[in-house]
């Protein structure tokens, strides 16, 4: 079954990723809950942005459940 190997590499070095996946996080989590759609300021993204993320994919996405 291991056919093909796919290597992704790790959330802190995929940085042009995290809005997009924030955007996705977010959306798809207020629309779930039937709440307003959340928008993060600035200050908020930048912080985010510069996280280095050791959770990966899966903690972003714990972090904007805990937004909604």
């Amino acid at each position: 079954i291991n056919v093909i190997n796919i290597v992704v590499p790790p959330l802190r070095e995929r940085k042009e990723d995290v809005p997009l996946l924030i955007d996705h996080f977010l959306n798809r989590g207020c629309k779930e809950k039937g709440v307003p759609l959340k928008q993060l300021s600035k200050r908020t993204m930048e912080k985010i942005y510069d996280y280095p993320w050791p959770g990966n994919i899966r903690e972003l996405e714990n972090e904007m459940e805990r937004v909604i």
